[in-house]
């Protein structure tokens, strides 16, 4: 399985627009000594593949989950930048949450640390690894 998220991305202040996409990996199983046991997706942001595992947990949904809120929130960051983020097709603007992302980012990270069924070894590394994404 793997998501492939197009869009067009535009700086306001340059008529010209790009395609770019962000491209979500299954995830896998990590076999090195700091993710052993622990799933973590590989993630590209257009042809450049982010090192580090974005997210991770132990087990392959809630990784999967916890990626695709760390994309909504480098999103929602490009457009505070001033970036328009479009449909491929009709290059309708997309509609994110008029939140700040970083107060997104603060209230998933706060759901993971009251989470009591997430071990908290787990914890640390989810959290160190979202706030090096942002």
């Amino acid at each position: 399985m793997v998501i492939k998220i197009s869009f067009w991305l535009k700086k306001s202040n340059i008529d010209q627009a790009n395609l770019e996409y962000i491209t979500v990996g299954n995830p896998t199983k990590g076999l090195d000594n700091r993710l052993v046991n622990m799933y973590s997706c590989e993630v590209y942001l257009s042809d450049k593949k982010i090192r580090f595992p974005l997210t991770c947990s132990d087990n392959p949904i809630d990784t999967l989950c916890f990626t695709l809120e760390w994309i909504k929130s480098y999103l929602q960051a490009l457009i505070n930048r001033g970036y328009t983020i479009s449909e491929i097709e009709s290059k309708e603007p997309w509609k994110l949450e008029g939140k700040d992302p970083q107060v997104c980012l603060k209230e998933k990270l706060d759901e993971i640390k009251n989470d009591e069924n997430i071990p908290s070894e787990v914890k640390k590394k989810i959290i160190r690894n979202f706030e090096r994404g942002i």
